[in-house]
């Protein structure tokens, strides 16, 4: 499969988390990159999980992840895209609904605040249940909140990640101006001055 990517996608490190989305749910179904195109997965192992847990500031340092909770985090994340891309006739009593509901109905994380009041740690089991809870919790409160119509997709070339337009004019195109927008301005600097 590697041969066959563009060079920028063959440099980079599948595992290179894009925390562009402005919401927690985004941000986990952008772990499966270049949508529908490439495929890039960035969850391809457990350690992959507890990696990018503890890079969004859930706990996954301490939890143990297993085969069976990696499978079952790409389930979430790929129920959570259908949900959010898809209409209400095609999500409403859908599986993916059920499996998002089954999940926010498990236990979830606990915030507390540390002895001196400005930090917090999360309180849970030491598996990443708690935390897949957490972003199932997220997903729904996008969903049936006044957010969604807010929600888009970048347009960089090979992007596909989410993203929340909170831009005062709601036009914003791109996940992040200092990836996507940069490199898609460049080209069109390119393509301009290559003319003859």
């Amino acid at each position: 499969m590697e041969a066959c990517l563009p060079e920028r996608h063959r440099r980079a490190d599948p595992g290179d988390f894009r925390l562009h989305s402005d919401r927690l749910c985004l941000d986990f179904v952008a772990t499966l990159g270049s949508r529908d195109r490439w495929n890039i997965e960035r969850l391809r192992t457990p350690d992959d999980l507890k990696r990018w847990l503890t890079i969004v500031g859930l706990p996954g340092e301490g939890c143990v992840v297993r085969k069976g909770d990696l499978i079952a985090a790409r389930a979430l994340r790929e129920a959570i895209h259908r949900v959010v891309t898809g209409t209400r006739s095609k999500v409403s009593g859908s599986a993916e609904v059920a499996l998002l509901n089954q999940w926010a109905r498990r236990k979830s994380l606990s915030p507390q605040l540390e002895a001196h009041g400005r930090t917090k740690s999360w309180i849970a089991e030491p598996t990443p249940k708690p935390a897949l809870c957490t972003i199932a919790r997220d997903a729904i409160d996008l969903v049936s909140g006044p957010h969604l119509s807010l929600v888009r997709q970048c347009q960089g070339e090979d992007c596909t990640i989410l993203f929340v337009d909170t831009s005062r004019a709601g036009h914003r195109r791109w996940c992040s101006m200092e990836e996507c927008g940069n490199r898609n301005k460049a080209k069109s600097f390119r393509e301009r001055h290559s003319m003859p």
